[in-house]
């Protein structure tokens, strides 16, 4: 147990400090490319993507070594044996999908659940950080409203 959590909490800032890295590169260090607003969000939309790719790789890796190599526990359901097997656990625990499909045990528990929480923290931080550089950068036009219809009706105890 001691094993896995040492794994979960290192997985945690190592993903963290990877996400903060990426952010600060997309908000500081991209600003001396020149580029048009509507291709810096599309670069900061795709670099978020890869981030998360990114640190959902790292862990896919620890579910491979704790699999093999630290023997945490195993995985039950659909067979797991290829590195994309790894990756699309991966994949369905950080975003919280939860197929069910293929299922941890034993110690590997513990860290499906950590890097659920880990990727929905993550996803939250992408999310706003997205937001936040589209109401900067985005162009939004003034709606335009429509004619009011004016009307003078008179109505009883009205003075005209």
């Amino acid at each position: 147990m001691f094993v896995a959590v040492i794994l979960a909490v290192s997985l945690v800032i190592l993903t963290f400090v990877i996400h903060y890295a990426v952010l600060r590169w997309l908000s500081d260090g991209m600003a001396r490319i020149a580029m048009t607003a509507g291709v810096r969000i599309l670069v900061i939309g795709l670099v978020a993507l890869a981030a998360h790719l990114i640190e959902i790789g790292l862990y896919a890796i620890a579910y491979a070594l704790g699999d093999g190599i630290l023997a945490l526990g195993g995985f039950g359901g659909r067979p797991v044996a290829e590195p994309l097997d790894y990756l699309y656990f991966s994949i369905v625990s950080y975003t919280s999908l939860g197929i069910g499909d293929v299922f941890p045990s034993a110690h590997l528990r513990f860290i499906t659940g950590v890097e659920a929480l880990n990727g929905l923290l993550l996803i939250a931080w992408s999310g706003s950080f997205i937001y936040i550089a589209m109401g900067r950068l985005w162009p939004w036009r003034t709606c335009s409203e429509p004619a009011r219809v004016v009307t003078s009706r008179t109505f009883e105890g009205d003075s005209a």
